[in-house]
């Protein structure tokens, strides 16, 4: 039987993943799909239309219609691979402008969201997801597509849990006060 704790998660769940889904301001990037792709196109440039699925969890045919979708969309473009059978994806200046414009408002839903704690219960709050989210995170391909929105910076400087349990390096430690 679900406890009450679950619930609130998967309630929290729900409410991020619906405000997100509502940031939608270009139709190629309605759903995550197409928006997780566009995000992991800036994350890695001119990776391969292959190492970019892994990071959202596409098929290849899923993922080349992805693609396809943000390139008539005027927001990615195809550049030659390191072979003849591969491409290599960049962002356009609008796809870049588009990256920025949902990072934005993705930060501003989650700042929302967080800042109805104070001080102590974030940093609660903190520790309790660095423990989850290091002990859930299974193997490379599931590390790319959990941070696929992620914000590099200020979890790579302070010890990110999915990318230490994926290199195998020890959980890290929450934020200092």
């Amino acid at each position: 039987m679900t406890q009450r704790t679950e619930n609130l998660l998967g309630a929290l769940a729900v409410l991020v993943m619906d405000d997100m889904v509502a940031l939608d301001s270009v139709a190629a990037l309605a759903g995550p799909t197409a928006r997780a792709m566009l995000n992991a196109i800036g994350q890695y440039p001119d990776a391969s239309i292959e190492l970019l699925r892994d990071a959202v969890a596409l098929s290849h045919p899923a993922a080349v219609r992805a693609v396809a979708a943000l390139v008539d969309a005027g927001l990615v473009e195809k550049r030659p691979g390191v072979d003849k059978r591969s491409v290599a994806l960049a962002l356009t200046d609008a796809g870049r402008r588009e990256v920025a414009a949902l990072q934005r408002a993705r930060d501003a839903l989650l700042t929302r969201i967080v800042g109805h704690l104070d001080g102590n219960e974030r940093q609660q709050l903190e520790a309790l997801l660095i423990k989850v989210l290091w002990h859930e995170t299974r193997d490379a391909a599931q590390a790319m597509q959990l941070c696929r929105f992620c914000d590099d910076g200020p979890c790579l400087k302070a010890g990110c849990p999915i990318e230490c349990r994926e290199t195998g390096l020890p959980m890290p430690a929450g934020s200092a006060p």
